[in-house]
């Protein structure tokens, strides 16, 4: 309750801060469109079939507080994959990892698909993408090169982690399954929604341990610079011919658009409960904020702060009721082409792991690039 109420406190601080921050809607620009258009690709249709390269590169070197942890360089991402259009109404994505990183895990370092979707447009209300992709569920699962700090926070790889279905730690945010979904816009108005049904078994791409698929809905409503997101995501399992039930959800409000403007704001809570086949219930909850501020046209400051309650998670990724606060310089070289340093200064109630208790600094390189291959 303790972390209910400060994220609602947070949260209603946001919103007086958009309330009267003074900004007519002369001044406003359209709302940022929802993260979808860019993963369906059904925003960028050009009259005719295109094929575009895409891809992003992020070396990465960590370093952690705490002796029994080397210090290593890494790959945070190392993508490549295909986006385009087939017909007027229809577009896909596909996008594989190459990098030694936690989702190629199970492949041992091996190439790993991670996203593989087609978008079909049904009418002007609604969109059909079937494939693995990235549910709209939480607003911060954006695409890799755009975030804007190296490492997410506890509670939001808690609560996306929390799936016992074998392919734990590795599930990236996937899901296998079709939604229906779309995105409304109207002068300064914006609205989008997505429902869908899914295995539940994140990247394992195992079959479904029960004839029940996990549903998982969104809402977003924007005006000008402010919006709010909300999610939900249900589901069960069999195990040992017991169903044992998951939820979690999400709410968010934010002010900018936090991948161009100069200032932004956004906050989100999350929550996540599973049943066990013995014993009580797997739960955690926790919010973050984050603030962020260009004070050059080539540098961007940020500051985020987060909170995990996760006493009675004992599954990854730990660690138990932390409190981090992050700071994270960008430094842009060219268009979206960045360097990337996260400082963290973390406070935990129990030591799960090594380096749990421990500060911790990662600096990154990311360099997307996209290429038409068709006129």
């Amino acid at each position: 309750m303790k972390t209910l109420y400060r994220s609602a406190l947070m949260l209603s601080c946001m919103v007086a801060t958009a309330t009267f921050s003074g900004t007519s809607s002369a001044e406003m620009e359209p709302p940022m469109k929802s993260w979808i258009n860019f993963f369906a690709h059904s925003g960028q249709w050009t009259g005719k079939p295109h094929v575009e390269f895409i891809g992003v590169v992020q070396p990465s070197y960590n370093w952690v507080e705490d002796a029994t942890i080397e210090d290593q360089f890494t790959f945070q991402r190392a993508r490549l994959g295909l986006r385009g259009a087939a017909t007027e109404n229809i577009s896909y994505f596909a996008l594989y990892e190459l990098a030694h990183n936690p989702p190629t895990g199970p492949t041992n370092g091996g190439a790993r698909l991670l996203d593989a979707q087609i978008n079909l447009k049904l009418s002007e209300f609604a969109n059909l993408r079937v494939g693995q992709f990235i549910p709209d569920f939480a607003t911060a699962i954006t695409p890799g090169a755009l975030v804007h700090w190296v490492d997410y926070t506890d509670i939001e790889k808690t609560v996306y982690f929390f799936n016992r279905n074998g392919d734990t730690e590795t599930t990236a945010a996937r899901e296998m399954g079709a939604s229906v979904w779309n995105e409304f816009r109207s002068g300064l108005s914006s609205f989008t929604y997505e429902i869908g049904a899914y295995n539940g078994t994140g990247l394992s791409q195992v079959e479904s341990t029960d004839d029940d698929r996990d549903v998982i809905a969104s809402l977003r409503y924007a005006y000008g610079p402010a919006w709010i997101h909300g999610g939900y995501w249900t589901g069960d399992r069999k195990v040992g011919g017991q169903d044992l039930g998951k939820d979690k959800w999400s709410v968010a409000l934010g002010w900018g658009n936090y991948v161009k403007d100069k200032y932004w704001i956004f906050g989100e809570y999350l929550d996540a409960k599973q049943e066990q086949t013995a014993g009580p219930d797997l739960e955690s909850d926790g919010f973050y904020i984050a603030a962020g501020w260009k004070p050059t046209p080539k540098t961007q400051l940020t500051y985020r702060y987060s909170e995990c309650d996760c006493t009675d998670n004992v599954g990854p990724p730990g660690p138990r009721d932390s409190k981090v606060h992050s700071i994270i310089g960008e430094y842009f070289i060219k268009g979206n082409i960045k360097v990337v340093a996260q400082y963290d200064i973390r406070e935990d109630d129990a030591k799960i792991v090594p380096g749990a208790e421990s500060d911790a600094f990662r600096v990154m390189l990311s360099l997307p690039f996209s290429y038409r291959l068709t006129p």
